[in-house]
């Protein structure tokens, strides 16, 4: 009973350590409207982008335009809820160079849910919105059954939070290599910008790093290949849910095993 009392008590410190972040934000409206606005405008781009190559083409990796959208969507909504609910992971490098983690070690709940809650940026609302957008329309336009609609939102929630747990691996580099920043997370943001596209496009090896490796493909290229029947098993649907488990799991254990090494400024 008292571990469920101290659990329900974490949760509220995440939950008010977010809300008061996002307020905090929320006070600069012009900041938020630029930085939604421009969001959306990048997917737009890149969208144009694709719709390019799909008139020249009927269909891309045998996809057609509408299942690509779904890809492009689902993709972009994901980025986004990463981006507001777990943005801090962005800044672990300087956090580390800065010795700001003390402070953040001094709290009595753990130490990476919290971190990571505690910086939302607003322009992934442009990024949220657009890519519900694209969903809503891609799924109207492939006419797709009440179950697809109901599995969407959950696939989302599992792609935000494999990315996020792959940012948090390539991050926890930094308590290894020292420096204000590092490039290697932008890695995994590109390769999630991958998966904006059928993976049956790309050769084998990439295939096989995007849906094993880094499963960024298990959240919306899988499920999507047994809604619109290109041939993959029932079972591939347990893969966001699964995917997401265990790179929770590895980002827990990156975390715990670069906080060993952590030590501080010195000052």
């Amino acid at each position: 009973m008292a571990e469920r009392r101290r659990a329900l008590d974490e949760v509220r410190v995440y939950l008010q350590a977010y809300s008061v972040s996002l307020q905090a934000k929320l006070e600069y409206r012009a900041d938020m409207v630029v930085g939604v606005v421009t969001s959306m405008m990048l997917q737009a781009a890149g969208l144009s982008l694709l719709w390019i190559v799909l008139r020249a083409s009927p269909s891309l990796g045998g996809w057609t335009a509408p299942q690509v959208l779904y890809l492009f969507g689902m993709t972009a909504a994901c980025l986004g809820g990463s981006e507001l609910f777990f943005n801090q992971i962005w800044v672990l490098p300087s956090a580390i160079v800065m010795g700001d983690l003390d402070r953040l070690l001094t709290y009595p709940v753990r130490a990476l849910p919290f971190f990571l809650l505690t910086r939302p940026e607003l322009h992934a609302f442009g990024n949220v919105l657009t890519g519900t957008s694209y969903v809503v329309v891609s799924l109207w336009w492939l006419h797709a059954p009440w179950y697809v609609w109901l599995a969407a939102p959950l696939f989302w929630l599992c792609g935000m939070l494999v990315y996020t747990a792959v940012l948090v691996w390539f991050g926890c580099l930094s308590f290894r290599f020292l420096g204000p920043h590092l490039s290697s997370m932008m890695v995994a943001h590109n390769l999630l910008q991958a998966t904006r596209y059928p993976l049956g496009a790309y050769p084998r090896w990439v295939r096989l790093a995007l849906l094993v490796v880094l499963p960024f493909g298990a959240f919306h290229y899988v499920p999507g290949s047994v809604f619109f029947g290109y041939g993959a098993p029932l079972i591939g649907l347990i893969g966001a849910p699964v995917a997401a488990a265990v790179t929770m799991w590895l980002a827990q254990r990156a975390w715990d095993l670069g906080l060993a090494s952590y030590e501080s400024t010195g000052s």
